[in-house]
């Protein structure tokens, strides 16, 4: 391909967010800042939503080696191309099947796991770029874990929402939902709890919470909440997960995943964030 080509292409990747304000005909393009997971082999793989004609920039903070991405052997119908040390773009010369999922997987070097995504077509949105970043850790983190273990130890009838959001659902049955939220400044606390309501059911075993939110330039940011788990009690199980929202972001939603199902995401219930 000619340099002309590829300073196309990199053009409207990064007009990406004017481009979500204001979507064309055909799904509406966005740019993702993903957080990776510290254990993705415990956790349901990253889904990334490729389209025909809407070439997606995938970068990586740290660079990998050139030859770190994987798809199946016998899948033509995608190409990665390098376009420099932890740089590459997705191009789909064929619309994926509805439900169909392509996997991915991104070595990220000697003794550390590798990243797994999906690949995936929805006819409303396609990701145009998508940034992943690796998760930082701090002492506050420390302290954030002290105050969950506090809170997931305090009877749910003390800390609870005048009526608790279900956030995790099947058919016929509410898998878990947010008991209340908790303030501090930029950080907040929220109280889960993870029911079986149909007996005999499989059990379902909550291994993530995600959350999402917009940032000031319309792009989304997506990352794994701090998550502590109470006990396995006989038809259910408490949590507490917490997180800092970014400077200036908004529309925080939640999602809940199991083992080995993604889950949906949804505003997340009670108190808003206080303004500075």
């Amino acid at each position: 391909m000619r340099s002309g080509s590829w300073l196309l292409i990199l053009s409207l990747l990064l007009s990406a967010p004017a481009i979500a304000r204001q979507p064309p005909r055909g799904p509406s393009l966005r740019t993702r800042t993903l957080v990776a997971p510290a254990r993705p082999g415990e956790v349901p793989p990253l889904a990334l939503h490729v389209a025909v004609g809407v070439p997606t920039l995938l970068q990586f903070q740290a660079p990998l080696p050139p030859s770190a991405p994987r798809l199946p052997v016998d899948e033509a119908r995608i190409r990665l191309v390098a376009l420099g040390p932890g740089s590459w773009l997705l191009l789909l010369s064929t619309s994926l099947a509805e439900g169909e999922q392509v996997p991915l997987t991104l070595e990220t070097g000697p003794g550390t796991e590798p990243l797994h995504f999906t690949l995936v077509t929805r006819r409303e949105v396609a990701d145009v770029r998508v940034r992943v970043v690796g998760a930082g850790s701090s002492s506050e983190d420390d302290a954030a874990r002290a105050l969950a273990l506090h809170l997931l130890a305090t009877p749910p009838s003390r800390v609870a929402l005048a009526w608790p959001r279900a956030v995790a659902r099947d058919p016929g049955r509410t898998r878990a939902r947010v008991e209340s939220v908790l303030w501090m400044g930029p950080r907040f606390f929220a109280t889960a709890s993870e029911r079986d309501s149909q007996e005999g059911a499989p059990p379902w075993r909550l291994v993530q919470v995600r959350l999402r939110a917009t940032l000031v330039d319309g792009s989304l940011m997506e990352w794994p909440a701090q998550l502590v788990s109470g006990a396995l009690e006989a038809r259910g199980q408490r949590h507490v997960f917490t997180s800092l929202l970014p400077e200036g972001a908004s529309h925080l939603e939640v999602a809940l995943d199991g083992e080995d199902s993604p889950g949906g995401f949804s505003p997340l219930p009670g108190q808003e964030a206080p303004r500075p």
